[in-house]
């Protein structure tokens, strides 16, 4: 924080001499403003089908401009598409992909300095790294120079000198990816691309769904993360948790059911009350100890569903951190493969 403290002294001070340089030429927004467990591997783009996961190659509409966009700050009219667009949230770089577009610079995953997202990384060019979700860099959006930026309420601690740089439009961090990617869609003149992205997963999503029920019947499916502070359990208010019960039909265990919050945490002792006949286990290398602590137990090795091969190991970063249509769709690629028995 000490750091970052002092990138935004510095920040301050250079945007003032940015904006002065530029005579205000980017504008404001002001008023307007988660035996072995099976373990699935980490499925690239092309796994699934392509109109599932981005917009068939289009220009944006000239004449979908000017356009207004409605955020947590009030509301933004765009005179036309930017150019520059800087956004401090991965799901944002995934929306952007999907409808064949990239922003000029992102931040990273928290807890990564340099990496983008693996299932993108063959996408994207020349993306600038603007710090990470949690610690955005200033100095580094200044001196990318953009016409949009695209942050959540998640970071509202830097809003204030985020919006100075360049006009800042502001999403609900919660905010359910369709309606992100709408915004997306208005934002990139890409309006008709974004419902053809969305019509593609629902309807990928019924037919899995229908697949899904009629081969698991009344089983139930858990979705847990071992970490460091015990082990959460996702509800179905949880993003990740309404794709599996939500989109895909699963069944929820009762005991998680009853749970009122989109996750909970709870001791080794309890996880037999869980009660699924079906976990997927998030594992990433941030908590690999914690997994491997959880598996080497005997109260996990007596579980029915461990010792029936119905435990699936997943990428916790791919299912947790990045939601957006191209990563919902590689995680419905992965749970229908486990639960169906696909390859």
């Amino acid at each position: 924080m000490k750091r970052f403290r002092k990138s935004a002294q510095f920040a301050i001070g250079f945007i003032c001499l940015a904006l002065l340089l530029t005579a205000c030429g980017s504008g404001s927004n002001e008023g307007k403003n988660e035996s072995s467990p099976s373990t699935i591997p980490a499925a690239s783009p092309s796994s699934s089908p392509t109109e599932a996961q981005s917009a068939p190659p289009a220009s944006e509409d000239k004449g979908a401009f000017p356009v207004t966009v409605t955020h947590m700050k009030g509301e933004y009219t765009l005179e036309k598409k930017p150019e520059v667009i800087a956004v401090l949230d991965t799901k944002f770089v995934d929306q952007l992909i999907a409808l064949n577009e990239q922003p000029a610079g992102s931040v990273t995953a928290a807890g990564s300095d340099t990496d983008f997202p693996e299932y993108l990384s063959d996408r994207l060019e020349n993306v600038k790294v603007l710090g990470t979700r949690d610690e955005p860099n200033l100095e580094a959006l200044v001196a990318l120079g953009p016409d949009l930026i695209l942050m959540t309420d998640f970071q509202e601690k830097v809003y204030d000198s985020v919006s100075k740089i360049a006009p800042t439009l502001v999403l609900d961090f919660y905010e359910d990816w369709r309606a992100t990617l709408e915004t997306m869609g208005k934002i990139t003149g890409k309006q008709a691309e974004a419902q053809t992205v969305q019509q593609a997963y629902e309807e990928k999503t019924a037919k899995l769904k229908q697949q899904l029920a009629d081969k698991l019947g009344d089983d139930t499916v858990a979705l847990i993360r071992p970490r460091t502070e015990g082990i959460r359990v996702h509800t179905s208010q949880h993003r990740t948790g309404s794709i599996l019960y939500t989109d895909l039909g699963l069944k929820v265990p009762e005991s998680v059911a009853a749970v009122d919050d989109t996750a909970y945490e709870i001791s080794l002792e309890a996880v037999p009350e869980i009660g699924a006949d079906h976990y997927f286990l998030l594992s990433d290398a941030m908590f690999a100890e914690a997994v491997k602590e959880l598996e080497s137990t005997k109260v996990w090795s007596s579980l029915e569903p461990v010792k029936s091969n119905r435990v699936y190991r997943i990428d916790s970063t791919l299912w947790i951190a990045y939601y957006g249509p191209i990563a919902n769709n590689l995680i419905v690629d992965q749970a229908a493969a486990a639960l169906l028995g696909q390859p």
